[in-house]
């Protein structure tokens, strides 16, 4: 949810987690999503997963920075980091030239092999959670609906705390496709596993309903030739979709805010 391109089209950038500081307010909202990244990786951030990491030559003289190597063999993705600790060193998990790099708290301090364990799970123990994951991985559907749901049952009473986010198909996505297919697969497991607490984007965005939703009505989607076409192939239409064709633009952005904040209204969750 880190609305990467939440610049483009719109007269003012649209992040979705900035909607949803204004509508939960006084609450806090914790902005936790990495954009490029995999569902294991929002695993490991939740700190549901603790591999073993492994220190790879020497450290960084000045601030004590470290190459690690987990013992999962996922490798880091995205600009991916987050405070963590392996073993009694706490300090923050980030990458560097394609490897995973831990840079202690104390730069004197010595890092071992231990277990890497995520500090974001002490964070927001007590929070309620917004999952949208998976999608940099959707062509491995049982990985992405077992991770999800272990996300899903991080919380104490997870049918009431946990809202989970449909993936939408992109112009790479079409019907047909092997990405088109896993993320409808994906898509239908989630609706019925989660019932009122699964947003489906999908229909949000190939649909009249949807695309005539209050935040895209002035656009009259639903009269261009581009958005048509987009729908007799199953994705969302392109005035909707940044330029680099993977991500929303801030108008799509928009729609999926009221959405969820629509839907955390229902569930009385503001």
């Amino acid at each position: 949810m880190s609305s990467t391109r939440g610049d483009e089209s719109t007269p003012l950038p649209i992040r979705i987690h900035q909607h949803l500081v204004l509508a939960t307010s006084p609450g806090t909202v914790h902005p936790h999503g990495v954009g490029a990244t995999w569902s294991q990786h929002a695993v490991l951030m939740r700190g549901l997963d603790t591999p073993v990491a492994t220190p790879q030559g020497a450290p960084d003289p000045a601030t004590g920075a470290v190459a690690v190597a987990l013992d999962s063999g996922l490798p880091p993705r995205g600009p991916i980091e987050f405070p963590a600790r392996i073993g009694e060193v706490p300090g923050t998990l980030g990458k560097a030239e394609g490897a995973w790099l831990f840079t202690p708290e104390d730069p004197a301090a010595t890092v071992r092999e231990g277990t890497l364990v995520s500090a974001l799970a002490e964070r927001v123990a007590e929070a309620r959670q917004v999952l949208w994951m998976g999608k940099n991985n959707i062509t491995q559907v049982d990985q992405v609906l077992e991770d999800t749901h272990r996300m899903w049952e991080a919380t104490a009473t997870p049918e009431e705390d946990t809202l989970v986010l449909g993936q939408w198909a992109t112009s790479n996505d079409p019907v047909g496709s092997a990405t088109g297919d896993a993320l409808a697969q994906v898509n239908a497991t989630q609706a019925e596993r989660y019932g009122a607490h699964f947003v489906d984007l999908q229909s949000l965005f190939t649909s009249e309903a949807g695309l005539g939703c209050a935040p895209l009505a002035p656009l009259r989607l639903f009269e261009q030739g581009s958005t048509q076409d987009a729908i007799a192939q199953g994705v969302a239409p392109p005035l909707l979709v940044a330029r680099d064709s993977i991500h929303l633009n801030g108008w799509g952005n928009l729609a999926v805010g009221w959405a969820l904040i629509r839907r955390m209204r229902v569930l009385g969750w503001l």
